[in-house]
């Protein structure tokens, strides 16, 4: 009867860690799904909102600074404060001059930091 208790008590604990095991190997790829699907709207909010920079710089109209203010907006979603710092110093800094290269280059420096290429 005690050898039947320790054999039992053997299988609950294999079946446990079982359970155990698939709980955190499920929370683990859930989470990574999430960071998966956080990264392909970060960097299609990155991408759109240079993009309308780009038209910006181009054609100062007001069909393109409301294609701007929508990428900006949706970049607040899920930019750190770092890259949304670095944006307000890019909309601070006067166009063509070195402090709006200087804060350009770090806004982007910033972005690949947060999709981690740098």
């Amino acid at each position: 009867m005690n050898e039947f208790g320790a054999f039992t008590s053997f299988l609950s604990g294999i079946g446990l860690g079982g359970v155990i095991t698939f709980l955190i190997k499920h929370f683990l790829e859930q989470r990574s799904k999430l960071r998966e699907m956080w990264l392909l709207d970060y960097k299609a909010s990155c991408d759109g909102l240079l993009d309308a920079y780009r038209e910006v710089a181009l054609k100062d109209s007001d069909e393109s600074k409301k294609k701007y203010a929508y990428w900006e907006l949706k970049l607040q979603l899920y930019a750190s404060e770092t890259v949304l710092q670095k944006l307000q110093e890019l909309k601070d800094s006067p166009p063509g001059t070195t402090a709006r290269d200087t804060a350009q280059r770090a806004l982007l420096r910033e972005m690949r930091k947060d999709l981690g290429f740098a």
